[in-house]
């Protein structure tokens, strides 16, 4: 573009006017503030001072004119003056008087120069001018401080001017953006500048999107976080909540749940409320398309969030997906990441364990003298019951026990040590029936925007194959959005998302689930045979190698398991489909005043499958469990031969509808009024049907349910006739026929809400916000008092920075302080006003069908409550360089569900009612700071983001905690007490009194030192031991680039709370064997008397004692500091695509969960596992834009 010469300050107008029009925004507000006080008088006063610091001052107190001059020029001089309101030239003259320096002004600007330095050279500079993702800045200011020269950037971003003052420096403009001033030489003429422009939050005017409306920030009075596509871009994760963590203060996903502001309920659901594009949805927010995110905004306090009423209390989750920019031609996104884990850690010791070695040394110990010392001698009659009984038995016992029956000697007894301590049985598994995690991930985007349409088509696919042989699971989602301005007065927009997901996995079924645990087995037992063929396993104490307590005869089926061929035998199949349809219609009435109707619609379906083949272990269980001894022969009450095929078929449909009025409007220049009204009527709905079909052949789809007596086989209780295995009969679970078939009952739910919030806004300074929604659901409601709920916030906000007494407050850009109070709701979906009863069952005795009431009918059922007081300050400061906001919250909840006692004449003895409270308090923090800005594309910038929570709560009150030890554990609410307590016994040491020595110890409900403490004892024994959700969560992210090169990392810490973590086995003989925990190494032995329990002969028998994991002894810090990501990004340069077609194209290497930096405790476990560290992930990942 050729150089333009300015010859005034009008032309300089015309020329920002024409640039301001090609972009279609409005000048900026700062500019024309500026010109307004131009003249402002100077009244400043100087002794001896510096040259260059006179001048930072005057330009300060000008507010308007910069001064320009090099370092070098006013370095050498000192001068002094006083100065009662003067004009800027009157100030600068007089300070220039006594040096050979001279001055010019050319508008704002004042150059102070040498004449007797040469004058500058005229050269030509060009260049582009984009935002941070690449995109032109059409019509872009660059102007040539202190001159009238200047250009505009092209359609192209790209500019061209000539340049002739002594160290120039460009000014760089554009609406919406921070303006750069980028020093140039004539070195930058032999290359092209390329000009990058950060926004402005201030003059974006930032818009809060809350579903229902959206919202300036500077008129916001409640609490939300907003996280951009740009930032959720920066790393790849797998579902958009893990991309959450750490961008957001007071949302913490530890565990993989979200939770805003801690728990608010004790019984129902802590899940923030999902909505996206403005309507509330059923679906999972893993389910949503993580490419295609436009932004998160969280609403966490009442003033935000309690326009959605009796489902705000656990905060809201509003997203925005994206929507075509582009005019023209169709924008095509290509992406994807293939992400690779480390295979699992199965080594023993690193899972602290005893290698195989090492556990049968520790065994042999104990063996030889149970065996051998003649000190316990019923141990061989002890083995030959447990063999005739089938048993399982553990090799190395059974070598002994060959020893002292002669059988064999002492040579060959060391030989079977030798074989099996050098067995992996661990390595053998993880070798043959796990592999490798991989997940692949591809996204296909397509967009198009014309004048009166705008059109989106997104395609999503994703494959994991689960690390576990013969799993696999697949994901797929298509997404289309569509906008039409099909008048003047009228838009319409349609969506419809349809999410289908297949998940292969094994049946599982008794006690074969473990034949993927590598620890599932002793470590000394070999996987495969001699000749390499997989060695055959008993599950569930169903048999041994040696003996079998049943005879095969008549058809009973052996009990030996091949684990690889297992999970091909027994296979369960879940197919999930859900259709979301969304239409929204904006209806512009008058200036100022719209309304808009929408309509959202989600169908669900869910298909599982498990199939059992006649070989799998599922159906040789239930043959052999249903099998009678009758006359003489084996009778079979289920089929002899076939499988077992069971289905369950579950649908939901989800639908709600608004009509609402929005209205805005300014009058008398500093009055605006924001207010909206509505209706919203909701139904959820899911029903759905089980079958179990026995002796079903998969190929021929047919069963030998009509020779199966349904009702004989429910009234045998739990107890099957034939399988009489010691003490193990019974272990047949008839409830399964129950279980597996019939109805998965209605639920069927309807609400209707009334809704309005308004906002008054005076001089863009002082907000006042109120909303107020009543909210009526079938679920309460039998009470007239409680049917309908009102639920509402009020809230105040202060724009502090644009008070005048702030004007010379320069470095200050916003300062806001916000203040809200409101009250919000939460929906409990385990109760209802009305009695319940299930019918339907048929008594075991009497064979008479009957029903059965579940809970009495309590007519004064409530919504719960969170009533939340919160203070907020928003801050800019140094040209938007530091940014951030704190927010201090009080959130109280009432009317909470607990647990209430009830007269026993009543025919009940406890119920849930509204009859608990909590009280959650914190602190947030976020703030994020500039350290290195590019002002040319290929600069080096470096910008960290820290968030900040501290929460912390306790019941305040509950009527009825529980009493025994395991119901305080498991349902651990108490007043007083933290919501997710840990309760604990308390450990007491070693015990070493003669008789007892080397056994734990533990303080019962009295004090006193004991040996068994209970968990169905008193809860007394319980103690405090902390809680077992984070306290304390930081996340700190840093974004570094240079050139086409990035790096980013975010670190994570979680404090503040506790985790029980020593896995251990009571035993290590019998039916419940395993690996031993390595820590028995140092049990105690007369030798060594160490605090942990004696085992084996010192133990005086062949177990450990008896105490729970849940010991003070267990108890941990479980604070951490992690990596969760570290990112290396590549964009590849623009003038290598150029010639491919291809705009952008970026490439991306991400580690996930390395090692952790810092864990607090002091045993090297991982507080998020609560054993060995989460696998370490690899991805690699490209996008590409056509």
């Amino acid at each position: 573009m050729p150089t333009k010469s300015i010859k005034n300050h009008s032309l300089l107008g015309m020329l920002r006017l024409v640039g301001l029009l090609m972009c279609l925004f409005m000048l900026s507000p700062a500019h024309a503030s500026a010109q307004k006080n131009a003249g402002t008088p100077i009244t400043y006063k100087c002794e001896n001072e510096k040259l260059s610091k006179a001048l930072s001052e005057v330009e300060r107190l000008s507010g308007y004119y910069r001064l320009q001059y090099l370092s070098e020029d006013v370095s050498p001089y000192r001068v002094s003056g006083s100065f009662d309101k003067a004009t800027v030239e009157t100030v600068v003259t007089s300070l220039l008087k006594a040096t050979p320096l001279r001055y010019s002004v050319n508008g704002r600007y004042i150059e102070i120069y040498n004449p007797k330095v040469k004058a500058a050279k005229t050269f030509s500079i060009s260049g582009s001018v984009t935002d941070e993702e690449g995109e032109p800045l059409v019509g872009a200011i660059i102007a040539v401080s202190g001159t009238d020269y200047g250009a505009i950037a092209d359609m192209d971003g790209k500019f061209s001017l000539k340049v002739n003052t002594v160290k120039p420096v460009l000014s760089v403009s554009y609406v919406g953006m921070l303006t750069r001033d980028i020093p140039v030489s004539e070195s930058d003429a032999s290359k092209p500048l390329s000009v990058v422009l950060r926004p402005a939050v201030e003059m974006m005017s930032e818009v809060v999107v809350t579903g229902y409306q959206e919202i300036k920030k500077e008129k916001m009075t409640g609490s939300v976080a907003t996280v951009s596509s740009a930032k959720l871009e920066e790393r790849y994760t797998q579902n958009l909540l893990a991309n959450l963590e750490g961008q957001v203060a007071g949302l913490s996903t530890y565990g993989g749940k979200p939770v805003i502001r801690g728990a608010g309920t004790l019984y129902g659901s802590t899940a923030p409320l999902l909505v996206v594009d403005g309507m509330p949805i059923e679906g999972n927010i893993e389910d949503l398309n993580p490419y295609d995110i436009e932004s998160v905004n969280v609403l966490k306090d009442a003033a935000a969030a309690a326009i959605y009423g009796a489902r705000a209390a656990n905060g809201i989750i509003v997203i925005s997906t994206k929507n075509a920019k582009k005019q023209g031609k169709i924008d095509i996104d290509f992406a994807t990441n293939i992400t690779w884990y480390e295979k699992r850690n199965v080594d023993y010791a690193d899972n602290y364990y005893m290698t195989p070695a090492q556990q049968v040394a520790v065994e042999s110990d104990y063996w030889e003298y149970a065996y051998m010392s003649g000190e316990k001698p019923n141990s061989v009659s002890n083995m030959e019951r447990e063999l005739s009984n089938g048993y399982s038995i553990s090799p190395l016992e059974y070598a002994y026990y060959q020893l002292a029956k002669g059988e064999i000697n002492r040579n060959q007894l060391e030989a079977t040590k030798a074989l099996l301590s050098n067995n992996n049985f661990a390595k053998d598994l993880a070798d043959n029936m796990l592999h490798r995690q991989v997940v692949q991930q591809y996204n296909l985007s397509l967009r198009q925007s014309s004048d009166k349409a705008r059109n989106n088509v997104v395609v999503n696919y994703k494959h994991d194959n689960v690390g576990k042989y013969n799993h696999r699971n697949d994901w797929f989602n298509v997404y289309y959005k569509g906008s039409f301005d099909l008048a003047k007065w009228l838009t319409a927009t349609v969506s419809i998302n349809g999410v289908y997901s297949n998940v292969q996995e094994y049946g599982g079924d008794y006690s074969t689930e473990n034949i993927y645990d590598p620890f599932g087995n002793l470590p000394y037992v070999s996987y495969k045979n001699a000749d390499g063929s997989t060695r055959p396993f008993y599950y569930g104490g169903y048999g041994n190698e040696h003996t079998q307590y049943w005879s095969l005869q008549d058809g009973i089926a052996d009990m030996i398991v091949n684990p690889r061929q297992e999970a091909r035998d027994n296979v369960q199949t879940t197919r999930r489909q859900e259709m979301r349809y969304h239409a929204d219609l904006l209806f512009k009435i008058l200036p100022g005043l719209t309304a808009n109707t929408q309509f959202i619609y989600e169908v669900t379906a869910k298909r599982m499958r498990n199939y059992a083949n006649e070989n799998s272990y599922a159906a040789r269980v239930m043959k052999n469990g249903f099998a009678d001894y009758r006359n003489g022969k084996v009778v079979y009450l289920t089929p002899e031969n076939g499988g077992i095929l069971k289905t369950e078929n579950v649908d939901g449909n989800y639908w709600t509808l608004r009509g609402q009025l929005n209205y805005t409007r300014k009058f008398f220049d500093k009055h605006e009024i924001s207010a909206i009204a509505g209706t919203e009527f909701r139904q959820t709905r899911m029903w759905g049907e089980k079958q179990l079909l026995l002796g079903y052949d998969d190929q021929l789809q047919t069963s030998a349910n009509h020779t199966v007596d349904f009702n004989a086989l429910k009234n045998l209780g739990y107890s099957a006739p034939y399988w009489k295995i010691g003490t193990y009969s019974g272990r047949i679970n008839t409830y399964q026929f129950q279980r597996d078939q019939g109805i998965v009952p209605e639920v069927r739910h309807r609400y209707a809400s009334g809704y309005f919030n308004g906002t008054y806004t005076y001089d863009d300074r002082y907000n006042l916000f109120g909303s107020y929604r009543k909210d009526y659901a079938d679920v309460y409601g039998l009470n007239a008092k409680f049917r309908g709920k009102p639920l509402w916030s009020v809230g105040a906000g202060w724009n502090i920075h644009k008070e005048d007494f702030m004007h010379d407050y320069t470095w200050l850009d916003f300062l806001k302080l916000r203040y809200s109070y409101g009250v919000t709701g939460n929906i409990y979906q385990g109760v209802t006003s009305y009695m319940t009863a299930t019918t339907g069952l048929t008594n075991h005795d009497t064979n008479v069908p009957y029903g059965e009431i579940g809970s009495p009918a309590n007519p004064n059922l409530r919504w719960e409550q969170n009533r939340t007081h919160n203070v907020g300050i928003d801050f800019s400061l140094f040209d938007y360089r530091l940014r951030g906001n704190v927010d201090y919250y009080r959130k109280e909840g009432r009317d909470i569900f607990g647990n209430k006692l009830l007269d026993t004449t009543t025919g009940f003895s406890a119920m849930n009612a509204n009859v608990a409270s909590i009280l959650n308090q914190g602190i947030e923090l976020s703030v994020g700071y500039d350290w290195f800005r590019p002002s040319y594309k290929n600069d080096f910038s470096w910008t960290t983001n820290v968030t900040l929570s501290y929460n912390t709560n306790k019941v305040t009150y509950v009527e009825n905690p529980q009493t025994s030890a395991y119901g305080l554990i498991n349902t651990p609410y108490k007043t007083g007490y933290p919501v997710n307590t840990l309760w604990m016994f308390r450990f007491a040491g070693i015990d070493d009194t003669p008789g007892s020595e080397g056994q734990s110890l533990y303080y019962n409900g009295y004090g006193e030192k004991v040996h068994e403490v209970y968990y169905y004892g008193d809860a007394s024994a319980l103690a405090f031991g902390g809680q077992s959700d984070p306290k304390v969560i930081v996340g700190l992210d840093n974004q570094m680039k240079w050139r086409d090169f990035s790096i980013g990392f975010l670190l994570a810490y979680y404090g503040g709370h506790k985790m029980f973590c020593l896995p251990f086995r009571d035993r290590f003989e019998g039916d419940f064997y395993g690996p031993v925990a390595s820590y028995y190494l140092d049990s105690w032995t007369p030798d060594n008397p160490s605090d942990v329990p004696a085992i084996g002969q010192w133990a005086h028998s062949s177990s450990t004692d008896s105490s729970p994991d849940v010991s003070s002894r267990a108890l941990h810090d479980a604070d951490f500091i992690k990596f969760r990501n570290i990112i290396f990004g590549y964009d590849v340069p623009v003038s290598v695509l150029r010639h491919l077609g291809v705009n952008r194209c970026s490439l991306r290497f991400q580690i996930n969960d390395p090692k952790a930096v810092w864990t607090k405790d002091k045993v090297d476990f991982d507080p998020e596992t609560g054993g060995l560290r989460i696998p370490s992930s690899y991805v690699f990942g490209l996008n590409i834009n056509l």
